[in-house]
């Protein structure tokens, strides 16, 4: 019976030692994981801490800002009730962002804006929507300043043999400039007006020619006064090659000038052999005579396209009628 009751204590007091180590390594799991929690929440109480600075921080640095509160389309316009205050903080404003709601109102949209969309100067424009029929024109037979460039705005006359003087195209903007070639933007009735012009500059050897402004930013556009021919535009109606034929023309001759130009800049001869090497060089490239098969005289090179140029317009102007560039 003693030895029963001794191996029974042994067994109590192995269960109590195996029981306490437990206990202790348990407690000390738990105090390990009570040490890392603090850790943790010490950590995301600095970061919060943190956050809620930076918080602050922005909030004190934000900027106000205006969004839109429904889909709007390129070209529409934006009206205040379509207008929102927000608040954007200082570290996400961009540089161009719309802080006073005139600014925004009345404006009309360059792009697509979403619901939501903070408005930035570069989203939207106060001029009016960009025309429909509005395009760019290369513009070939424009006698053009010589200090012309990018950029400035000029008015586009045409000048009648007659010293008859209109302004074609007002206040346009070179918008490119190439040596002798311009670009322009153009609705569809200055197409149509400029078509005009060309063929009756074609027909009736006028000057089409470019005037800068003297300060464009206070002077008002000029009122356009050259009134389209009808026969001119009947004839583009009833031949749709005649605008390119008569822009090649006129094209051929600004050249032709400039290159005569040039030619009576170096016509300076110092000697006689000078003189007549000169000469013997600008027969070669006149070339020899050529025979009229009309009238059987010989002529030149020059006066015999001349004549031919007359020949073809006095044959167009007899299909189409009148010659008068202003008749009705």
């Amino acid at each position: 019976m003693s030895k029963l009751r001794k191996s029974s204590k042994q067994k109590l007091y192995a269960g109590c030692i195996g029981a306490g180590i437990v206990g202790i390594i348990f407690a000390g799991y738990l105090m390990v994981n009570i040490h890392q929690m603090n850790e943790v929440r010490k950590q995301a109480e600095v970061e919060a801490e943190l956050k809620w600075k930076v918080y602050e921080q922005e909030q004190r640095t934000a900027k106000k800002g205006w969004a839109v509160v429904r889909d709007i389309s390129p070209g529409e316009q934006i009206a205040s009730n379509d207008l929102k205050g927000i608040k954007v903080p200082g570290s996400q404003a961009p540089s161009n962002l719309l802080a006073n709601k005139s600014e925004v109102s009345g404006t009309t949209a360059k792009i697509e804006l979403k619901k939501g969309s903070v408005l930035t100067s570069s989203m939207i424009t106060a001029d009016e929507p960009t025309p429909k029929d509005l395009r760019n024109r290369e513009l070939k037979v424009v006698v053009l300043p010589n200090s012309l460039k990018s950029g400035d705005e000029v008015d586009i006359r045409i000048q009648f043999p007659t010293g008859q003087d209109y302004i074609l195209l007002s206040k346009k903007k070179i918008s490119r400039l190439e040596g002798p070639i311009v670009w322009v933007t153009l609705n569809e009735q200055e197409i149509l007006s400029l078509s005009s012009a060309i063929v009756d500059a074609y027909l009736h050897k006028a000057s089409i020619y470019a005037l800068t402004y003297v300060d464009p930013q206070f002077q008002p556009k000029a009122i356009p006064t050259y009134p389209p021919n009808a026969q001119v535009l009947a004839l583009m109606n009833s031949d749709p090659n005649l605008i390119h034929i008569a822009e090649q023309k006129l094209s051929k001759q600004l050249r032709d000038s400039l290159e005569k130009a040039i030619s009576s800049s170096n016509s300076v001869i110092s000697t006689p052999v000078e003189r007549s090497l000169s000469e013997e060089i600008a027969a070669q490239h006149a070339g020899a005579t050529i025979e009229n098969p009309t009238s059987g005289i010989d002529v030149t090179r020059n006066e015999y396209e001349n004549e031919q140029d007359h020949q073809e317009q006095t044959k167009i102007l007899t299909q189409g009628g009148s010659s008068d560039p202003y008749a009705k």
